[in-house]
């Protein structure tokens, strides 16, 4: 006992014997010791995909069949108020950094250490599958295993030269590719290694699907055929119902009206009805192909009783997109590689149900996603709880931190690593609340900030718009004029970050304009002509 003494407090044993209850408190504290150190080290599986909107998840309202997705929801817990940066690249930085992405150095990452690079010193495995769309490459930035394509988005049957395998070029067979489908095969190969290798593992999936071009295999499209032909005013409204009886949304929740820039389904052409019914087909057969190979990894996490104890996130890094670009061989079906179909405004609309706006935009609709978390081992929260508290990216790389107990370094050679904007969701996990702070929304000209229940926005630095997210969570009624006094305060906050903080450039942080509505893109989808939809 004198040593155990000795070993606890650095100090020789009294000559009185002990107490039976002091006794019992050093064995309780050493017996605490021994299980804190001893405990196992939970797996991490961090899941992205892109331009995967808001109600584009079974579990989030959609009518697109996700039963892996959703069954990982009703064990766990879905945020209703989870944002992200509204664009590709901007959410990989803050999801892999902690930062703000120009806080970060944007794609260099050069004011930033990464997640994969504080979990190696903690004796993680760490892998990476899938879209990049930053500088150099992931085994540049603390990922021991990369399989994927560097670029911002590829081509699903054929590829592109960036696709590498652990830092070398990656040739991309001829035949039997889906990059979908390898990104998972390559998951597994990885997942597989660190388990020889004894080892905990992070595991970052980064899907390129929904994003454009719109390829799926025919086994999926078919699987959807037909169902939308109903036409977007249906599926906008059956979605809006949905998130009511799932509680995502309040049940006298009031849908916006469909934007003026998108006509009713019933005043189409019947070309451009049956045009955006495969588009639409398309993206659902894409995100029911990313939940069936994220289902393959949740099978092979269950046969190695895995499951339990890894970290499931899933998250998407921007909302719906609606840039309507040039679209190659609308006439052919999109198992056929000579296609190259890109977004449709009117579907985007849906997507990001029940909110306005789209990617980029930092309206709900662009900066609002679906988050899920699994962790049976680790969450105290009720199965299926739905978490209101807003969260960011940004707080992805603290709270894996604080689980894991891996050391955030504020020093890094060749780097210049700024504070972390982020905090810690472990106190949700734990069931407990988080302090209200403000999150800073802005992708160029596209602005925002959420502050308890106010948000903030402007589209493309013009006037800024006020809405009270508790009673008007899409954004219909514009309080600015009301409440003044509160845009003032919320412009300077939102100006204070940007210049301390986010670090953002000049013609970023200049005031807003005078400009409203209407709020219009010229790459939004135009209806009054058939010009896009021509063969090329």
């Amino acid at each position: 006992m004198t040593s155990l003494i000795w070993l606890l407090t650095g100090k020789t044993a009294p000559r009185r014997p002990l107490s039976m209850k002091y006794v019992c408190l050093l064995l309780s504290f050493f017996a605490g010791l021994l299980t804190a150190f001893s405990a196992e080290k939970p797996n991490i599986l961090v899941i992205l995909t892109d331009d995967q909107g808001y109600s584009d998840v079974g579990s989030y309202g959609a009518e697109i069949e996700t039963p892996v997705l959703d069954r990982l929801a009703e064990n766990g817990l879905r945020f209703s108020n989870f944002y992200n940066t509204a664009k590709c690249h901007s959410s990989r930085v803050s999801l892999l950094s902690g930062r703000w992405s120009r806080q970060a150095g944007d794609e260099s990452l050069k004011r930033a250490v990464t997640l994969p690079e504080i979990l190696q010193p903690a004796g993680y495995f760490t892998a990476m599958t899938g879209k990049w769309h930053l500088d150099k490459q992931p085994t540049d930035f603390g990922f021991q295993r990369y399989w994927g394509h560097l670029s911002g988005a590829t081509h699903f049957f054929r590829g592109n030269d960036t696709f590498r395998l652990n830092g070398e070029k990656w040739e991309v067979p001829q035949e039997d590719f889906y990059v979908t489908v390898d990104l998972a095969d390559f998951t597994l190969e990885f997942i597989q290694e660190a388990r020889k290798k004894k080892k905990p593992w992070l595991a970052y999936m980064a899907f390129n699907a929904p994003h454009a071009p719109l390829h799926a295999l025919e086994v999926d499209y078919r699987k959807y055929e037909g169902r939308y032909a109903v036409g977007w005013d249906a599926i906008y409204q059956a979605r809006v119902e949905r998130l009511k009886e799932l509680g995502l949304v309040g049940a006298n929740f009031q849908a916006p009206e469909r934007p003026d820039h998108i006509p009713a389904w019933e005043d189409l052409s019947e070309e451009t009805k049956a045009w955006e019914e495969k588009r639409m087909t398309t993206y659902a057969a894409m995100i029911d192909r990313v939940d069936q190979e994220i289902g393959r990894i949740v099978k092979d996490l269950e046969a190695h009783g895995e499951l339990d104890n890894t970290i499931i996130l899933f998250f998407s890094d921007n909302g719906a997109c609606p840039y309507d670009r040039h679209q190659l061989r609308p006439d052919l079906m999109p198992w056929d590689p000579r296609t190259r179909w890109t977004d449709s405004t009117g579907w985007a609309w849906v997507r990001n149900a029940p909110f306005r706006f789209y990617k980029q935009n930092q309206f709900e609709g662009g900066a609002a996603t679906p988050a899920i978390v699994h962790w049976p081992a680790g969450l105290k929260t009720e199965p299926g709880a739905i978490i209101d508290t807003p969260a960011h990216l940004v707080d992805v790389l603290p709270t894996i931190a604080e689980i894991t107990r891996a050391r955030i370094p504020m020093s890094w050679p060749g780097r210049e690593p700024t504070p972390l904007a982020g905090v810690s969701l472990v106190p949700i996990f734990e069931g407990k609340h988080l302090t209200r702070r403000p999150i800073h929304l802005m992708f160029e000209d596209d602005r925002g900030l959420r502050d308890g229940d106010w948000k903030l926005v402007s589209f493309q630095a013009k006037a800024w718009e006020l809405y009270n997210l508790a009673e008007d969570r899409a954004e219909t009624v514009n309080l600015a004029d009301k409440y003044p006094e509160i845009v003032e305060r919320m412009a300077a906050e939102w100006h204070r970050m940007a210049r301390e903080e986010v670090l953002a450039t000049e013609e970023e942080q200049r005031p807003a304009s005078d400009e409203g509505p209407p709020h219009r893109h010229p790459q939004w989808t135009d209806f009054s002509c058939n010009a896009k939809y021509v063969i090329d």
